[in-house]
């Protein structure tokens, strides 16, 4: 019998379902056979589906240390990453571009835990519905399986890109990346490695087939509805470099949701006040309701567990040039997240290395933050898709719109310039927007090479640890990560030779 560690893995995790904590608001029976398409549904309640989406074992992702976002003092770096051998030193060592970034032949929490683990809920919920019968002409078991085809086909897009190369959309995209693994049988073959191509078709495939029944409104933002869909279908045609796309699909999500109110989708930052304005670090930070730190806030869309602690000195520090994207006089983002407060200090070997005051990045711990999608994302990809196309008064009153609720009061709009002086200005709000350390800037990096030439492309990343610098090649294997021994030694049908560099 072929023995298929990554279905193993997935398969097994389906058998027992925890209850949820504070990422769902619904609670699945403790364990279940599946006997109708209520039994199906609440499959997709389960926390492992939002909860390790490219986090390790400490909720951190390496994915983020890659990016010219963060940076590491020679404290943090050499002492506590490593010489005290930190239990994710693979984050110090992506920092460095130092490959094999994470132990080979150990599990990989972001394949084990994070995308196939969830495709054991998304596959047996699809083949499980199906297995009931004709479902066609039942609106309910429709809507079911296309909550998990969005989702699946959501985490296959994103994984082939952090383990797959640049996609050069019209280029050579015949790479392989991952199994696009869609049965739950566990006595079915492994499917081969897709092409980043192949991975790119079926992505679009499965959302464009089950769009029409996605559900207008889910119980729970992991829970993905045809706005998600949409905004799904707008963030792909990104990286396809269709941008008449983004604006068509982002428009869909935005105007179906907002009905002509941003109000609705983004909080006025000018209404946020401390509990405790004498200790901001340790203050609760208060809006206009009390959802600030909850996933079902009105700016998610899409949720999604993300790196929240990463800008911190226990982890790493907003690098200079991501502070320095921010307005500090007039960006109310500065005022609440940018805090300062005493950084990394210890002695090592006779040596003390103290960071002294820094100022660090808390977002993470005053909001809620996703690796999904929210809405000013949302309005930012119909920006770049307005700025790409060259309709740039639209991209620019996009911006002023996002501006007005994260801006002081009375701040100048903005007013478009040339084309490529609005393209980097949506470029740089989505930068301040977006999580501080996951995969998107990780992925916008790799995509935002194809501008070869433009103030927005990057070729390279370059990181200091005290007085020595590395560098990274985007466009590489710098910024693509090797699939783990632990998996290819059950799948030598794929050809991928073990990894046998000493970590």
């Amino acid at each position: 019998m072929r023995t298929k560690y990554c279905t193993i893995i997935l398969l097994l995790t389906a058998i027992g379902f925890s209850s949820c904590n504070k990422y769902l608001d619904v609670k699945p029976k403790g364990r279940l056979i599946p006997s109708d398409v209520a039994d199906f549904d609440k499959l997709l309640d389960n926390t492992n589906i939002v909860q390790w989406v490219f986090l390790d074992n400490n909720t951190g992702s390496t994915l983020g240390y890659f990016t010219d976002n963060l940076a590491l003092s020679e404290g943090i770096g050499e002492v506590s990453y490593k010489a005290n051998n930190h239990p994710n030193i693979d984050r110090y060592y992506s920092y460095l571009f130092r490959a094999p970034f994470k132990n080979p032949n150990t599990s990989d929490y972001f394949w084990d835990w994070g995308t196939y683990r969830s495709m054991a809920y998304f596959n047996n919920v699809i083949d499980g519905v199906a297995g009931l019968g004709d479902y066609s002409k039942d609106e309910y078991a429709r809507q079911v399986v296309a909550q998990a085809t969005v989702n699946r086909a959501w985490s296959y897009f994103i994984t082939t890109m952090v383990y797959g190369p640049v996609y050069k959309p019209g280029g050579d995209n015949s790479r392989k990346t991952i199994p696009y693994l869609t049965s739950s049988d566990m006595g079915a073959p492994m499917p081969m490695l897709s092409t980043q191509e192949e991975v790119y078709s079926k992505v679009l495939n499965d959302i464009h087939n089950v769009l029409t029944d996605a559900p207008t409104v889910t119980s729970w933002p992991s829970r993905p509805n045809k706005n998600t869909a949409w905004a799904l279908l707008a963030y792909y045609h990104l990286f396809t470099r269709k941008f008449d796309s983004v604006v068509h699909y982002s428009n869909l999500a935005w105007n179906a949701a907002s009905g002509g109110n941003a109000a609705k989708l983004i909080y006025d930052y000018n209404t946020f006040f401390w509990a405790d304005p004498a200790n901001p670090v340790t203050s609760e930070l208060k809006g206009p309701d009390n959802l600030l730190a909850q996933p079902n806030n009105r700016e998610i869309l899409l949720f999604r567990n993300t790196d929240n602690g990463a800008g911190r000195s226990s982890n790493s520090y907003p690098s200079a040039e991501f502070k320095a994207l921010f307005d500090q006089a007039t960006d109310l983002r500065y005022k609440y997240f940018f805090l300062t407060a005493p950084g990394y200090k210890t002695t090592y070997n006779g040596v003390t290395y103290d960071d002294g005051n820094q100022v660090q990045y808390y977002r993470g711990s005053k909001t809620q933050m996703t690796a999904g999608f929210t809405w000013p994302e949302v309005l930012l990809m119909r920006a770049e898709g307005y700025a790409r196309t060259n309709e740039l008064d639209k991209a620019i009153q996009d911006l002023n719109t996002l501006r007005k609720f994260r801006y002081l009061t009375g701040t100048p709009d903005l007013t478009a310039g040339t084309q490529d002086e609005v393209i980097k200005l949506v470029l740089e709000e989505r930068r301040r927007e977006l999580p501080l350390a996951h995969f998107k800037r990780f992925l916008d990096l790799k995509r935002l090479t194809l501008d070869a030439g433009k103030p927005w492309s990057k070729t390279n990343i370059t990181h200091m640890v005290g007085s020595q610098s590395y560098e990274g090649a985007i466009d590489s294997d710098d910024f693509i990560l090797p699939i783990s021994n632990l998996i290819l030694q059950y799948n030598p049908q794929w050809g991928v030779p073990l990894d046998t560099r000493a970590f």
